[in-house]
């Protein structure tokens, strides 16, 4: 469904790939961008289906997944508000690879690749700014790989935890932190590339040892160094 609540140009402007853009690089955009909202469990897009668009997630979380031919999902990345989908396709004419779907009710601009590219024509440091995000999302790429092949699973279980934006926003000073997982944790463990069973196990065994505590979707940290040690 359509919304008009969201000024688009005022948010293309606080957005770090559109930063620095005139008022009126920022109209031609928003004339030609779509805003509207996705129900819960509404497929965005299939593997297959034409890349056509750049989504910029205004509110919600996004998941991107894989399908295998029995049905079982991958999930493969969790894009929350401020994150942007599918830029990496807007340079060749491949189509999507990977599948999304709504996790939450999702609030999204949808900008025309065509309407970019010409932008990004007239722009080069618009491009830079998708080139370093590129990178940006590359280098977590490798991270992810690294850490399904080097790492156990209780050890990528806690690099998640430590590395949540949450704790980010905790001062150094302070020794605990609270996370709140923003999925479902069928789909964090999927994120994680293990089991659902396995990653409740995992909390088990971190909560027995003192290392955090659990209340649904809140996990509480006492202390981030000492879990950061641990597995």
């Amino acid at each position: 469904m359509v919304s008009r609540r969201l000024d688009v140009v005022s948010y293309l402007g606080s957005q770090v790939l559109f930063q620095n853009m005139s008022e009126a690089e920022l109209q031609r955009i928003a004339a030609a961008s779509c805003v509207r909202r996705v129900q819960r469990g509404t497929e965005i897009f299939a593997a297959g289906d034409d890349c056509e668009d750049l989504y910029l997630v205004v509110d919600g979380l996004v998941k991107l997944y894989a399908k295998g031919p029995n049905g079982h999902e991958k999930v493969i990345e969790v894009v929350g508000a401020g994150g942007c989908v599918t830029e990496a396709l807007l340079f060749n004419d491949q189509p999507h690879s990977v599948n999304a779907s709504a996790l939450v009710d999702v609030q999204m601009v949808e900008v025309p690749k065509d309407v970019l590219m010409t932008e990004l024509n007239r722009s080069p440091e618009m491009a830079l700014r998708f080139i370093t995000d590129l990178s940006r999302r590359f280098a977590g790429l490798v991270r992810d790989i690294e850490a399904l092949t080097l790492h156990s699973g209780i050890k990528r279980v806690v690099d998640y935890l430590v590395h949540s934006p949450d704790v980010g926003q905790v001062p150094v000073s302070q020794r605990d932190a609270t996370v709140s997982l923003p999925a479902s944790k069928g789909t964090i463990a999927s994120l994680l590339s293990v089991t659902p069973e396995h990653f409740s196990r995992i909390l088990h065994e971190l909560q027995a040892n003192g290392l955090i505590a659990v209340n649904r979707r809140q996990i509480h940290i006492p202390d981030v160094q000492r879990l950061a040690c641990y597995g």
